[in-house]
C-alpha cells in the first residue's frame, strides 16, 4: 500500500507539472484527482487498521464505525473535487486555450496503468469493506478519466479539438458524482444510525410476538453498528411472572433470524406500564433507553 501511495503521489506531480506546461485541465483534473487517490489510500487503511482495535469501556461497540466514518470522508473528498474541476471546465468552454496533446496522451496513458495497477491492489479488500470499496472506486473513477483524457489528447493532436478538453473535463466530474452518489447512501445511512437494510421493524415485531410466553413487544428500535453488525433495544411484556429463557429465546431469534448479533431486551410484567411512557411528550411515545433495571444487554464489552 506504502509504494502505491508514493506511486501516486508521483504521478499527481508529473500531471499537474504537465498539465500546466500542455495548458490541460483535463490533465490538471486528473493529477488533482490521483492526488486524491494518494489520500484515500492513507486513509481508508488507517481507518481499516483502526476499526480492528478491540471494544473498550468508552468504545463498547468497538471502532468498526471508523472505516464508515472514512468512506463518508473519501466520498466527500470526490464530491469537491468534481464541483471544483467542472467549475474549472465551464470557463473554458467559451474560449478553450491551446493544449499540447501530445503530453496530455503521454502523461496520460502512464496514469491509466498506475490506476489500474492501484485498483487491482486492493480489489479483495474492496469486496469486504465499504471503507476500502470507496477507495478502489477512486481508482476506477480516475482510471476512467485518465482513459478519457487519453482520447481528449488524440483528438486535439490529431485534429485540433481543443474543446475537447473542457468537455472531456466535464464528462469525468460528472461520472465521479454518479459514482458517488450510488455509494453513500448506505454510508449516511449507517452514520444517522438508521435500520439496517433489509431488516423491516414490523417483521421483527410480529416474530418477537410469536415467541412462546410473549403477549406484546414494542419500543423496538434498530440501528447499524457497521457493516457487519446490526443492533436493536425492544420491550417484551410477557404473559406471565415467569420469564426465564425467555430473553434468552428472544437473543436467539434476532441473530438467526434478523443478523442482530446485539441486542437490548427490557421485560415488562403483567398488568404492569412501560416505564419509557410515564411522563412522555413525544408524539411517537418512543424514547430510547438501553439501561433499564430489568434490561438484559449483550453488547458491553
Amino acid at each position: 500500500m506504502l509504494w502505491a501511495v508514493i506511486v501516486n503521489l508521483a504521478l499527481t506531480g508529473a500531471q499537474i507539472a504537465g498539465g500546466l506546461v500542455a495548458v490541460s485541465t483535463a490533465l490538471i483534473a486528473d493529477g488533482v484527482h490521483n492526488l486524491s487517490d494518494a489520500m484515500a489510500l492513507v486513509l481508508a487503511f488507517g481507518a481499516r487498521r483502526l476499526a480492528r482495535r478491540p471494544a473498550t469501556s468508552d468504545f463498547s461497540y468497538g471502532w468498526g464505525r471508523a472505516e464508515t466514518l472514512a468512506a463518508f470522508v473519501n466520498f466527500l473528498a470526490l464530491i469537491v473535487v468534481s464541483l471544483w474541476l467542472a467549475i474549472e471546465a465551464f470557463g473554458r468552454l467559451t474560449d478553450p486555450p491551446p493544449v499540447a496533446g501530445g503530453l496530455v496522451m503521454g502523461l496520460a496513458a502512464f496514469a491509466l496503468l498506475v490506476d489500474l495497477a492501484t485498483a487491482a491492489l486492493v480489489y479483495r479488500s474492496a469486496r469486504e469493506s465499504v471503507n476500502i470499496r470507496a477507495a478502489f472506486l477512486h481508482n476506477l473513477a480516475d482510471a476512467a478519466a485518465s482513459l478519457a483524457v487519453i482520447v481528449g489528447g488524440a483528438l486535439i493532436w490529431a485534429f485540433g479539438w481543443y474543446l475537447a478538453d473542457p468537455v472531456l473535463t466535464l464528462l469525468i466530474s460528472a461520472v465521479i458524482i454518479w459514482h458517488v452518489l450510488g455509494e453513500i447512501g448506505p454510508v449516511l445511512r449507517s452514520l444517522m444510525l438508521g435500520a439496517p437494510p433489509g431488516i423491516a421493524a414490523d417483521q421483527v415485531l410480529a416474530a418477537l410476538r410469536k415467541l412462546p410466553g410473549v403477549a406484546d413487544a414494542h419500543h423496538l428500535h434498530l440501528r447499524q453498528i457497521d457493516e457487519t453488525r446490526n443492533a436493536a433495544s425492544v420491550h417484551l411484556v410477557t404473559e406471565t411472572a415467569d420469564f426465564s429463557g425467555l430473553v434468552r429465546d428472544a437473543k436467539v431469534m434476532l441473530r438467526e433470524t434478523f443478523a442482530i448479533q446485539h441486542s437490548t431486551i427490557e421485560i415488562e410484567l403483567p398488568g404492569g406500564h412501560c416505564a419509557d411512557e410515564i411522563g412522555e411528550d413525544e408524539p411517537d411515545g418512543h424514547h430510547h433507553h438501553d439501561d433499564h433495571d430489568n434490561a438484559r444487554d449483550d453488547h458491553a464489552p
